[in-house]
């Protein structure tokens, strides 16, 4: 049951998707919230609302350094390492 709240959760807006898609490209920690917000395109409130979700259910660590706030997909994450980080990278295949 966990693992498809999961999959709702990453596929339930836009945003969510735009985010996941922009990380999928990066295993690495992505260092600055207003760059990630520009070059995903999400608006910096809801990228802060979808980064506590996600982590709140595993879909993405993070850590904290002073005011950075430092952030990768969680690849331990069944769905994460085995659906979706495949999925986009077909998708730029295409």
């Amino acid at each position: 049951m966990l693992q498809k709240n999961n999959l709702e959760n990453i596929i339930g807006s836009r945003s969510k998707i735009k985010l996941i898609r922009f990380l999928s490209k990066s295993g690495e920690w992505q260092f600055n919230l207003a760059a990630v917000s520009k070059s995903a395109g999400i608006d910096k409130g809801a990228l802060s609302r979808i980064i506590r979700e996600f982590e709140s259910v595993g879909i993405l660590e993070v850590k904290r350094s002073g005011k950075l706030l430092l952030f990768r997909l969680n690849e331990k994450n069944r769905i994460i390492s085995k659906l979706i980080v495949p999925f986009f990278a077909k998708e730029i295949e295409v």
